[in-house]
């Protein structure tokens, strides 16, 4: 009852402080738009619909935390940690949460915060330092979780995927090598999307929020293919982006498409030269136009 409540305000809040100008359909076969690699499957048949170099590995960025939100809900579901469970931030977090150019909360060191309004922050505003924190929470440490963040990648068969921490940041913005950088493909972030949605379909509740109030004030969802967002596509209800120099921009959505979940994966999309859209949501909704609207 709780976690529905707090869903509700969330939900409220977006109704009540954002709208936006709507942007055009493009063709996918019209579009210039460059991407490194590309994916695109019917979670419900089971089969691919398109992919460009599916199988090469890449630097992922945010996508990362798809993997932290499946070990998260793992944990939730055995009653290891609970959504009401509180935590006070570590030194280690609040290094991160005070960084100017990351994606963050900003988490203050005499706050307390429940595991809900973590997970929420990490899975809507991207924020780093709830990572981290939901890291701890679960592990004891944001080390001891790659660790099982590795170990759930072997389960799941995934061949091009490491990680080395749980955001998705690169190596060398927080003091590692640039080749300590979490990578996977687009066919395994694929993989990682459907187990996800397969084991936890309760994840829908939190990438489908428009945007959430935070101390620092309402703060909109990462994802602008939502409904009521610029790039909009009604059935769309997840999942994650990622952007980071090495990443570049990245996305995997889904959504219900005549009846059918669809996910894609984008990576390696240039930012957009004009600087007046984004160009790996046009490419999402291309390829969904196309593809999943038939």
């Amino acid at each position: 009852m709780r976690k529905l409540l707090f869903l509700f305000v969330i939900l409220l809040a977006g109704a009540l402080f954002y709208t936006y100008e709507k942007k055009p359909l493009t063709n996918p076969f019209e579009t210039d738009i460059q991407a490194s690699s590309i994916y695109v499957f019917d979670m419900d048949a089971g089969e691919m619909l398109y992919e460009k170099n599916s199988d090469a590995p890449v630097a992922i960025a945010s996508m990362t935390k798809l993997m932290t939100q499946y070990i998260v809900l793992n944990a939730i579901k055995s009653d290891n940690i609970r959504w009401e469970t509180e935590y006070a931030p570590s030194e280690a977090v609040l290094a991160i949460s005070n960084h100017p150019s990351f994606s963050n909360l900003y988490m203050k060191k005499d706050r307390r915060y429940t595991v809900e309004e973590l997970f929420a922050a990490a899975t809507v505003i991207s924020a780093n330092d709830a990572t981290v924190a939901l890291a701890e929470i679960v592990a004891g440490s944001e080390e001891n979780f790659v660790r099982i963040m590795n170990e759930q990648a072997g389960h799941f068969g995934l061949k091009n995927t490491r990680f080395y921490n749980a955001t998705g940041l690169d190596g060398n913005y927080i003091g590692k090598s640039v080749e300590e950088t979490n990578r996977s493909s687009a066919s395994e972030v694929a993989v990682i999307a459907q187990n996800l949605l397969e084991k936890h379909p309760e994840i829908t509740d939190f990438t489908s929020i428009q945007s959430m109030p935070t101390d620092a004030g309402v703060r909109q969802s990462t994802n602008l293919m939502l409904p009521g967002m610029p790039y909009e596509m009604t059935e769309v209800d997840g999942l994650k982006t990622g952007y980071t120099d090495e990443a570049q921009l990245c996305f995997a959505s889904t959504g219900i498409f005549n009846d059918r979940r669809i996910i894609t994966v984008v990576t390696g999309v240039p930012t957009s030269k004009e600087e007046q859209g984004d160009s790996r949501f046009e490419l999402t909704r291309a390829l969904l136009h196309h593809f999943a609207r038939l």
